[in-house]
């Protein structure tokens, strides 16, 4: 099933996962609540805070579970090109906070 919704934001309810296909380059910004999340291939686990952001950087499924009730939104980060974040973990996690604060 694939689900598009016409809306920038979404709510979770806690413990609600939501599967991302596809999200390198995008932001996830979690406007309150808070989040866990992990990409494929990443060892990482990485939570998100209200007000805080992050650029998914895998090409693989992300998940994104509400570790409360929640608020996120996803936004194409402009200033991250898919060949970046492949290539520069450390410019890419920039990137991504510079234009999250630019929009803000």
């Amino acid at each position: 099933m694939r689900i598009e919704l016409n809306q920038d934001g979404l709510c979770m309810k806690p413990g609600q996962l939501l599967r991302v296909h596809g999200g390198a380059g995008n932001a996830i910004v979690c406007h309150s609540g808070s989040v866990w999340l992990t990409q494929k291939g990443d060892p990482r686990d990485i939570v998100l805070g209200a007000g805080e952001t992050f650029v998914l950087e895998r090409r693989g499924p992300t998940l994104v579970q509400a570790l409360e009730q929640s608020a996120v939104s996803f936004a194409r980060s402009a200033r991250v090109a898919d060949s970046t974040v492949a290539a520069n973990p450390a410019g890419r996690a920039l990137a991504g906070l510079a234009h999250a604060a630019a929009r803000a």
